[in-house]
């Protein structure tokens, strides 16, 4: 009965895609590069270190049989290793390390909405029944994801309707605070920056991209917005000019940036959170730099769709970094399950993109 209908759906849905269409598009071609580096001794050391404390986290559930019913202290291990991938500050100097040390910023009257998924400075603020704060698209991707309606952060039945924009309730005012200070804020010394094997990988793309052409200007992607205030601050220290765009600026400072990055022939990197500028025509930029993989290989074809859409002339060249031995190799792998999966599924349901079963958490954390 299964085959005799997907026999029948194949035959009257018509699906349209890039590549089904490519002569009528006709768009310029687009190479994707897969840039795999190794850490650095410090690097590898930091992150053994808290991969090896995930994974008896993790082993622990496993053993008491409760694994999916920590399904937000899992996501919560998960982003904290991908993090530690990026850049080991993102978690030696996050807000909720910060929090532990004593909350300088809710004594200073200044505590910010800080998202109780991603631990980044919540953007595009969502507000549940129990007073929790979240970005909206992070709270929608781990539901998806693990496919569980409770609060991520204290496991209440949440009630908030996420579909509407009625839906976003006002941030609590202990929640308003002044100017963010942002990670680089929270570093001892700016003199003592250091950079990370990614930030160094993304330096030569962009001086090979710069070399190779000119004019050509480039995007570059993270689904964290502290790590683009790490990567914004050592290219401009490096002399490269660039602009960042978040969910956290309102509609004018988004204006300027992107009228900065699209009229500037100086400015040659944009900087963007993949949960902003969705709709954006980007057609100025010709090279797309994936800074972190995510298992939802639908995000990252989104974030290339930016430029590579009708109007862009340039051949595209899409680079995506990974860091040799961490779990980011394991997202790769499934990606590409999850990619085989969707095309095999009548109508591409994106519930066999986005979701993530209990074998593939144990994947992701196995010895």
């Amino acid at each position: 009965m299964t085959l005799l209908k997907e026999k029948v759906l194949k035959g009257i849905v018509l699906r349209r895609t890039k590549i089904g269409r490519a002569a009528d598009l006709a768009l310029p071609p687009k190479t994707v590069t897969l840039r795999q580096d190794s850490f650095d001794r410090n690097e590898m050391g930091f992150y053994e270190a808290l991969y090896t404390r995930s994974c008896t986290q993790f082993d622990s559930y496993v053993v008491a049989g409760t694994l999916l019913n920590n399904y937000a202290h899992i996501f919560d291990l998960l982003t904290r290793l991908r993090q530690a991938v990026d850049h080991p500050y993102l978690v030696a100097f996050s807000k909720t390390a910060e929090s532990r040390e004593g909350c300088k910023n809710q004594q200073n009257g200044a505590m910010e909405s800080q998202c109780g998924i991603c631990h980044e400075l919540a953007e595009d603020v969502v507000v549940t029944s129990c007073d929790h704060v979240f970005c909206k698209s992070c709270l929608m991707e781990c539901s998806a994801t693990l496919g569980n309606v409770s609060c991520p952060s204290c496991s209440k039945p949440l009630t908030v309707d996420l579909t509407t924009e009625n839906s976003r309730r006002k941030v609590p005012a202990n929640l308003k605070g002044g100017k963010r200070s942002g990670i680089l804020g929270r570093l001892q010394s700016l003199a003592d920056f250091k950079t990370s094997t990614k930030i160094d990988a993304l330096r030569e793309e962009i001086r090979n991209m710069i070399e190779h052409d000119g004019s050509a200007k480039g995007i570059v992607f993270s689904q964290f917005t502290s790590f683009l205030d790490l990567i914004e601050f050592s290219l401009q220290r490096s002399g490269i000019k660039c602009v960042q765009l978040n969910g956290k600026m309102n509609m004018a400072e988004k204006g300027r940036a992107i009228d900065t990055f699209i009229n500037d022939p100086d400015c040659r990197i944009f900087l963007m959170s993949l949960k902003a500028g969705v709709a954006l025509n980007l057609t100025v930029a010709s090279q797309v730099f994936l800074m972190d993989p995510w298992w939802n290989p639908a995000v990252e074809s989104q974030a290339q769709d930016r430029i590579h859409r009708i109007g862009q002339f340039k051949l595209i060249r899409s680079t995506r970094f990974v860091i040799k031995d961490t779990v980011e190799e394991r997202i790769l792998q499934l990606q590409e399950k999850k990619q085989l999966v969707f095309d095999g599924t009548v109508g591409d349901s994106p519930e066999a993109m986005s979701k993530l079963t209990e074998a593939d958490l144990k994947f992701l954390f196995q010895n």
